[in-house]
């Protein structure tokens, strides 16, 4: 799955597609690429069992370079950079 780069840094919530359809699920705030998330639950059925297996899912980082940026969004990134 690919996510934008401030939702990496800051966390949100993206919903993606799985097997029934579609779920949210919630990005912690400093995502490292490659990072992989379970939901429990969530996955394929069991084979001569109850219940469903895990879905696993590894996040990539999408970027996008903004052109057009104002003053104080520059200086904020700036800010961000310097720590």
């Amino acid at each position: 799955v690919e996510i934008p780069l401030i939702t990496a840094v800051a966390g949100g919530i993206i919903e993606m597609p799985i097997i029934d359809g579609k779920e949210k699920i919630r990005i912690k705030p400093g995502t490292q690429p490659g990072a992989a998330l379970r939901l429990s639950g969530k996955g394929m059925l069991r084979l001569h069992g109850r219940g469903r297996g895990d879905y696993y899912i590894r996040l990539h980082i999408n970027i996008s370079v903004y052109k057009d940026l104002t003053r104080e969004q520059r200086e904020a990134l700036e800010k961000l950079q310097q720590g």
